[in-house]
């Protein structure tokens, strides 16, 4: 379930201090230091997935702090990776300071006093327990205060992915399972960035398959996207990417297949593509061919794709 906390439903005069209790009850309390406390407007959507909570916020021109009187006041040992979706705040904690750019990634201990201050912005949080997280203190020190460009390897990887999830809260709330993907898949991200192998062989297999899971649902349209395609962009060989798929039902072109099928069944239903031809939308999740399209669908729904909208449009 998400829960959506938006200032302007709120007179002008009660909207801080309902935000500030939003950010109490969602991350952890925060001193808010709004640029224009008249027009203060401000959005926080939360979800819990598994052991994360995501947190999307956001927030107008403003300053956030947690200093050491509300550590001590509430200190549930927990960590958060902010992913920027909109604008350029500052991330400062420890002694240093970071401007994060939309697409990247900063690592925060809210056992530490911190400050994020900038224009009118949109990050996505992701707050998860400091135990689930296998690195030192000192190595948590080496990442703070400190931008994790998000355009390259994991992170490209936890960014899209956060991003995804963000626009579809509804969808993941209270899917256990994605939660612990994400978060070994973030755990593998900051252990990368401390320089530092944090995994152990099976959970590296393990945390791998998420990052070709990640890479084949960023890559659906993509009409080139084979498991050659999947292979070479993780430096594997097909032989051991086939090897990684053999527990699973699945065959990683199986699953290529059934994730791209799922996409267009649910573009088929969905009322806003009404009027969006069936071959078009196969054509959008990597299915070119019409023939093709319709024949594949079948096998895996029992109709062709325009047989199956016609069945669960509602009808006037």
């Amino acid at each position: 379930m998400t829960t959506v906390w938006r200032a302007d439903d709120q007179p002008p005069a009660a909207r801080m201090e309902y935000i500030s209790h939003a950010v109490s009850n969602s991350l952890v309390p925060f001193e808010l230091r709004p640029k224009d406390l008249t027009g203060f407007r401000c959005e926080i959507r939360t979800a819990d997935i598994g052991a994360l909570r995501f947190v999307d916020i956001s927030a107008p021109d403003s300053e956030a702090v947690r200093g050491a009187r509300l550590i001590r006041r509430s200190d549930p040992e927990l960590c958060t990776v902010h992913v920027q979706l909109r604008g350029h705040p500052v991330v400062e904690q420890g002694d240093r300071q970071a401007v994060v750019h939309p697409g990247d990634l900063a690592f925060v201990d809210l056992s530490r006093p911190t400050r994020v201050a900038g224009s009118a912005h949109r990050q996505v949080s992701v707050m998860f327990p400091r135990a689930l997280l296998p690195l030192s203190r000192g190595d948590t020190r080496d990442l703070v205060g400190v931008r994790l460009p998000g355009r390259r390897g994991c992170s490209a990887l936890v960014a899209g992915l956060v991003r995804q999830m963000a626009d579809n809260l509804d969808e993941y709330a209270g899917a256990a399972r994605i939660g612990a993907a994400v978060l070994d898949l973030t755990t593998a991200t900051l252990a990368a960035w401390t320089g530092r192998d944090a995994l152990a062989p099976a959970q590296q297999r393990h945390v791998l398959l998420l990052r070709i899971e990640a890479f084949i649902e960023q890559h659906l349209g993509d009409p080139n996207l084979t498991p050659g395609m999947v292979a070479a962009a993780h430096h594997i060989s097909p032989r051991y990417l086939y090897r990684l798929f053999e527990p699973r039902a699945t065959s990683v072109a199986g699953l290529i297949r059934a994730r791209r099928l799922e996409r267009c069944r649910r573009d088929l239903i969905d009322p806003a593509n009404a009027w969006v031809p069936a071959s078009a939308i196969g054509s959008r999740w990597g299915f070119p061919d019409p023939a093709r399209f319709s024949r594949v669908f079948r096998v895996e729904y029992g109709v062709p794709p325009g047989e199956y909208r016609r069945l669960s449009l509602p009808t006037d």
